[in-house]
């Protein structure tokens, strides 16, 4: 299911040659990046500085990238690199460009049954709570989050199934209110843990080294496949969020005073 929201703020806008309004630009992107705030925070410093005006789809990676391959979106923020590299490959995008990483948790009910609370070790978290039958929410929606989940899992050379799994197809904060509500354990994105952990019974079990990392890249939309897409809008972007000022503003970012993506750009190879 695609989720449309369209970013108006009262505020001046100006090209970067201090034009009028631009263009509009349509932006794939994850819940992720929605639903910890980070939207929120970027957009209209984009929008402000660019003149363009931001259209955003919202859905896992898997989604998100299909978007891109249906000619729906001009330029894409996800984070799911074997995927984004094949969409590449595949000649739907132009290139991908490493913008910020943050990293994925594993949080559950308080009390802890399957006693992961303090381990560094996703696996042996994971063969855990497979061993006790505990509950645990996946999004199963070909996210990045997904994704990272079903790389712990093959790592642990495990095949979750059967009851105590379960399969929501939703975005993280809805698969967060689910674990809330169940108390079941869930692989988190720290930034929407972080947003919505006041309103959640659950605890951050694990975390720490080795951080399961979660590489966030921009990718322009082939105008060779989509002539009608919005190529200059989408470099313009891209161009904005690898700059040093769209990485700062990436790091002054805060949630309660933490910063929650840490801007990587200057590393891309």
């Amino acid at each position: 299911m695609k989720i449309f929201l369209t970013y108006f703020w009262s505020v001046a806008l100006f090209s970067f040659s201090g034009g009028a309004f631009a263009d509009v630009l349509r932006l794939g992107t994850t819940t992720t990046t929605e639903d910890s705030g980070l939207l929120a925070w970027l957009i209209p410093a984009y929008e402000k500085k660019s003149g363009d005006k931001v259209r955003v789809s919202l859905g896992g990676t898997g989604q998100v990238l299909k978007f891109g391959r249906n000619g729906d979106v001009d330029v894409i923020l996800s984070h799911s690199k074997i995927d984004e590299e094949k969409f590449v490959a595949d000649g739907f995008g132009v290139a991908r460009l490493e913008v910020m990483y943050n990293e994925f948790i594993i949080a559950g009910p308080a009390d802890d049954p399957a006693k992961i609370r303090g381990s560094t070790n996703p696996q042996l978290a994971f063969r855990k709570i497979f061993d006790g039958g505990f509950l645990f929410v996946s999004r199963a929606d070909e996210s990045g989050t997904h994704r990272a989940e079903q790389k712990i899992w093959s790592d642990a050379k495990l095949q979750p199934q059967g009851s105590w799994y379960l399969r929501a197809g939703a975005g993280m904060a809805e698969v967060l209110r689910i674990a809330h509500e169940r108390g079941a354990y869930v692989v988190a994105d720290r930034g929407t843990f972080m947003k919505h952990k006041k309103s959640l019974d659950l605890d951050l079990l694990l975390t720490g080294e080795p951080k399961i990392p979660n590489q966030y890249a921009a990718i322009a939309v082939n105008p060779k496949k989509f002539p009608d897409a919005n190529n200059t809008g989408a470099q313009r972007f891209i161009d904005w969020i690898v700059s040093p000022e769209g990485q700062s503003h990436i790091a002054n970012f805060r949630i309660d005073g933490q910063r929650i993506f840490f801007p990587n750009a200057a590393n891309r190879k």
